[in-house]
């Protein structure tokens, strides 16, 4: 292999992001709040976020939950917004977007207990049957979002709102 290959190979590896888990920068993210994700928003219909190009192609989704369906967000956000009719009801994301606080994906749960003091959470292993973390911005049982804390790295690994949808 020429020395041109090896530093062009060099120059992509440093500079591509990493798949999982890679943290996103403050500039270009969108913010996440109890209503949404930058433009799109719980309770928007799959007319407007298709006509708005903010999601991909509708599909089924958890077989267990009859009606719902799930579509990939369109970039700079990387996730899936869940639907139940034709209504958006949870947001998931893996990538791009932040809290007006700045806690996102690669976020301590430390950083994200310092922006929001009064939120619950469940470190990795002990929220059984999951091997996550989670950390309920608002409480458990009305979250006004959700971190997912990975069980390896101990970071912020996953943002829903309001909360994860799981397939059990």
């Amino acid at each position: 292999m020429s020395r041109l290959a090896v530093a062009a190979v060099v120059a992509c590896a440093i500079t591509a992001p990493a798949a999982e888990g890679a943290v996103t920068s403050a500039a270009g993210a969108e913010t996440v709040t109890a209503q949404g994700v930058g433009p799109i928003r719980l309770g928007a219909s799959v007319k407007s976020l298709h006509r708005r190009h903010l999601i991909g192609r509708i599909r089924p989704g958890c077989e267990f939950d009859p009606g719902q369906r799930v579509a990939r967000l369109r970039p700079p956000l990387r996730g899936f917004g869940v639907f139940h009719g034709k209504r958006l009801t949870s947001i998931s994301i893996n990538s791009g977007a932040e809290t007006a606080q700045g806690i996102g994906i690669g976020s301590t749960p430390f950083e994200a207990q310092q922006a929001y003091p009064n939120a619950e959470y469940v470190p990795p292993g002990q929220a059984d049957p999951f091997a996550e973390g989670f950390f309920w911005v608002n409480n458990t049982s009305h979250p006004k979002f959700t971190f997912t804390v990975d069980d390896q790295s101990h970071l912020i690994s996953g943002i829903s709102v309001p909360s994860p949808a799981f397939c059990e």
